[in-house]
C-alpha cells in the first residue's frame, strides 16, 4: 500500500530567531522533555503516515521546549530498489543499539522511541500514551556554539556516573521533499519534517571546579546545511545516560 503525505508546511528562514552555528546558546528546563525518535525510510510504505504525525509537532507552541522530534532515516530498506537520500548506516546502527540495550523489543519501521523507550501508541492510535506522565527532575543542560566550537554542561538532578553520559547534536531539516521513483513508495512525492541530516556525538571533557557539572567541548563538524534543500533548519542537542535521552535543547537556525 502506498501513502501520500498531504501535509506540506512552508517555512521562511526569516520566521525564526537568530540562532546559528556561529552563535547558538540555549539552556533547558530542569524537567525531562519528550525526545521523540522516529526510525523511518522512504523505502517503507507504512512510514509516511508516521512522518505526517510527527510533522504535527511543528504547530506546538512548546516545540524545542517540551517536544524534540527527530526522524532518523535508516538504510536497510534500500535493497528493495530505492536508496533513501537521507538514510545513514549510523542511524540504522542507532536503532540496533536501542535493541541491544533492551530499550526496544525488535527493529522495524516505523518505530518510535521516546526518551529511550519503545512507544507503540501511534499504532493503536492511543496518541496520549506516554505523553501524560508526571514531570521528572533530571537536571539542566546548557549548550553554546561559537564559531563552530562547542561548550556545554550538564548539571544532573542527582548524582550520575560521568562515563555513562554522552552529548548528541543533530542538524534537523524541515520542508524536505523527494519524488520516489522505485520501491514501495514509487511514483509518490514524500514530504519530510524533523529529518536528522547530520549527527555528532561528544564525550565528556571534564568537570567544573566544584565537581557538580559535567562538561562537553569540541569542534562542531562541518555540517552540510544544504543537504536535501530544506526550507528551514534546527539544531538539537541532547544528553543520553546509558543510551536513554534524558534532557535536550533546540532551536531554529537562521540562514546565516
Amino acid at each position: 500500500m502506498r501513502f501520500l503525505v498531504f501535509l506540506l508546511i512552508i517555512f521562511s528562514w526569516d520566521s525564526y530567531g537568530e540562532q546559528s552555528l556561529v552563535d547558538f546558546k540555549k539552556q533547558s528546563k530542569t524537567t525531562q522533555p519528550y525526545i521523540i525518535e522516529l526510525y523511518t525510510s522512504q523505502g517503507c510504505s507504512s512510514c509516511p503516515p508516521a512522518e505526517s504525525w510527527l510533522s504535527g509537532f511543528v504547530e506546538r507552541d512548546t516545540l524545542w521546549q517540551e517536544y524534540f522530534p527527530l526522524a532518523f532515516h535508516v538504510t536497510y530498506w534500500d535493497y528493495i530498489g530505492w536508496k533513501d537520500p537521507f538514510g545513514q548506516r549510523g542511524f540504522s546502527q542507532r536503532q540496533y543499539d536501542h535493541l541491544n540495550a533492551k530499550n526496544t523489543g525488535q527493529v522495524y519501521t516505523p518505530q518510535f522511541v521516546i526518551n529511550g523507550e519503545e512507544w507503540r501508541g501511534w499504532f493503536a492510535r492511543d496518541l496520549l500514551l506516554g505523553f501524560n506522565r508526571q514531570e521528572q527532575e533530571v537536571g539542566v543542560l546548557k549548550v553554546a556554539v561559537n564559531d563552530k566550537k562547542l561548550k556545554a554542561s550538564f548539571l544532573a538532578a542527582k548524582k550520575v556516573k560521568s562515563d555513562s553520559l554522552k552529548l548528541h547534536m543533530a542538524l534537523v531539516g524541515i520542508g524536505l521533499n523527494t519524488y520516489v521513483r522505485k520501491g514501495e513508495n514509487r511514483n509518490v512525492r514524500l514530504l519530510h519534517n524533523f529529518t536528522v541530516l547530520e549527527h555528532q556525538i561528544f564525550e565528556p571533557s571534564g568537570l567544573t571546579a566544584g565537581g557538580d557539572e559535567l562538561l562537553f567541548s569540541g569542534d562542531v563538524a562541518n555540517f552540510n546545511m544544504q543537504k536535501g534543500s530544506p526550507e528551514s533548519l534546527a539544531l538539537v542537542a541532547w544528553v543520553e545516560q546509558e543510551g536513554k535521552a534524558i534532557q535536550a535543547v533546540g532551536d531554529w537556525l537562521s540562514a546565516k
